[in-house]
């Protein structure tokens, strides 16, 4: 019972993080276009190798991880390019379209809605799918635990010398929006923390476990897993209500209908990958599964060339300016 409020409680951490500092796929991909540098990128990198590091180093005091991995399919680069279109016509991917729903973006509710929506459609064609094979950590050398406690300690400082500019811890917490650095930290340390309290978790599993899919985690404890998406919006939105940014907005006509395609085809990229891009952050490349690297970088692909291709036709795209390790975005004409 410990180990499940732990994981509840970091699943609240995990969303509130993720709500304060903007993670998003779409956001990297923008940034990469409208300014040709990686701040949003690099975050999710940090995240990742967060999980990697903090997994590796309890598993040298004897708690090993247990994992699925899933081989490298060219069904699995089709889900995430599939994913990444999708994600780009919603204007999201996973995270930042809960993250923008709990704040009042009613549009993106409807991409959630399609989301079991398009992964039923993609399971019932019943394509064949690898079976996944359960790997356990392995024992890294000492050389690489080293590098990689080290890493975390330098990481650690820089965050803790940002955040002590603000003199007190209240303005910190309270901050209206994280650097990429700290929420980066925070949804990796919370996640790390779930992973070895009661087992890899994401959203888009919990949704693949709920259809009875090929889920990149266990679907033995169902209740579980709902608890922690339950417990990770719970965050989102006492972030969203704690700095006053939730405002209900009505989705226009073509934008409901770009919400309810992207999120039928993120649905279905996430049963061929298996899993989102949350999934492949949170523990898929931490854990070094053979499939999450290239998968992710297909969705990263499928966002890139959306994106390329609705700017050259006169649409509209965030552009991403980042300073002081925050970035914003504004929607301008390109």
């Amino acid at each position: 019972m410990t180990n499940i409020l732990l994981s509840l409680l970091m699943g609240a951490i995990l969303g509130f993080a993720a709500h304060r500092a903007g993670l998003c796929t779409v956001k990297a991909a923008a940034e990469v276009l409208t300014s040709g540098r990686g701040h949003f990128l690099w975050s999710f990198i940090k995240s990742a190798g967060w999980v990697m590091a903090l997994t590796a180093v309890v598993g040298a005091f004897g708690h090993a991880t247990q994992f699925s991995h899933w081989p490298l399919t060219l069904l699995s680069v089709l889900g995430g390019v599939l994913f990444g279109v999708g994600a780009a016509l919603n204007g999201g991917c996973t995270l930042s379209t809960l993250t923008r729903a709990v704040d009042g973006n009613l549009g993106l509710w409807l991409t959630v809605a399609a989301w079991p929506v398009g992964m039923w459609a993609a399971a019932s064609l019943a394509l064949a799918r690898p079976t996944a094979a359960t790997f356990q950590q392995p024992d890294y050398p000492l050389a690489v635990l080293v590098i990689l406690g080290a890493a975390l300690l330098w990481e650690s400082s820089l965050i803790v010398r940002r955040f002590w500019r603000k003199q007190s811890l209240r303005k910190v917490l309270g901050a209206s929006v994280y650097t990429l650095s700290a929420g980066a930290a925070l949804v990796g340390i919370s996640n790390a923390v779930i992973i070895e309290a009661t087992g890899p978790w994401s959203f888009s599993s919990t949704i693949l476990c709920g259809i009875t899919a090929s889920s990149s985690t266990s679907c033995a404890q169902p209740t579980l897993a709902w608890g922690l998406l339950g417990a990770a919006i719970l965050g989102m939105a006492f972030s969203s209500l704690q700095r006053g940014s939730f405002v209900l907005r009505l989705p226009r006509g073509l934008m409901a209908l770009r919400h309810v395609a992207g999120g039928l085809l993120m649905g279905a990229g996430t049963v061929l990958i298996p899993g989102g891009n949350d999934g492949l952050i949170l523990f898929a490349i931490p854990s070094l599964s053979p499939h999450a690297i290239p998968a992710y970088a297909s969705i990263f692909v499928g966002v890139l060339g959306t994106l390329s291709l609705m700017r050259a036709f006169g649409g509209r795209i965030p552009t991403v300016q980042c300073s002081g390790d925050i970035c914003r975005t504004r929607q301008q004409a390109r």
